[in-house]
């Protein structure tokens, strides 16, 4: 067992870059991994993606925004639960509203992962966990189809 006073944890920043911009108290987990977030007014999560594996989801503690998905928009707010399944709709949070979005957020941690940004065309793989983690991003348009391509 193991419990984590989240009151006690100091703020991460994450992602802080022009529109993107949020903060996390870290809460643990290694297959199941959960956080506090906070969303500002005027700022967005992370870029529009879709996991392949991962499956994810938060619970509004408070304020408002809207969750975005390649079918369109949706505001959600205080005890609102938004899950997105593996294998679903590309997502996103933008707070567009006066106060702070607060929410719990929960993620299945699979060994291994796809991630794709449908807005700039990117592909991600992660393989691993935690300190023995690898990422790499990849433009989709720069695929090889042919298996056999380059090998003699």
């Amino acid at each position: 067992m193991k419990i984590v006073r989240a009151r006690d944890l100091e703020w991460t920043d994450v992602l802080m870059q022009g529109r993107f911009g949020q903060r996390r108290k870290e809460l643990g987990g290694q297959k199941l991994n959960s956080g506090l977030w906070e969303l500002p007014p005027g700022k967005t999560s992370f870029p529009l993606h879709s996991h392949a594996v991962v499956e994810e989801a938060l619970f509004v503690v408070s304020g408002h925004a809207k969750v975005r998905t390649s079918d369109g928009d949706s505001a959600i707010g205080p005890g609102d639960y938004v899950s997105f399944t593996a294998g679903g709709p590309a997502h996103q949070l933008v707070n567009d509203g006066a106060e702070t979005l607060v929410y719990f957020a929960v993620s299945s941690f699979s060994e291994a992962d796809v991630v794709h940004y449908p807005r700039s065309g990117k592909v991600a793989y992660r393989v691993g966990y935690r300190e023995q983690m690898e990422r790499k991003m990849f433009r989709a348009g720069d695929a090889v189809n042919d298996y056999l391509e380059g090998e003699d």
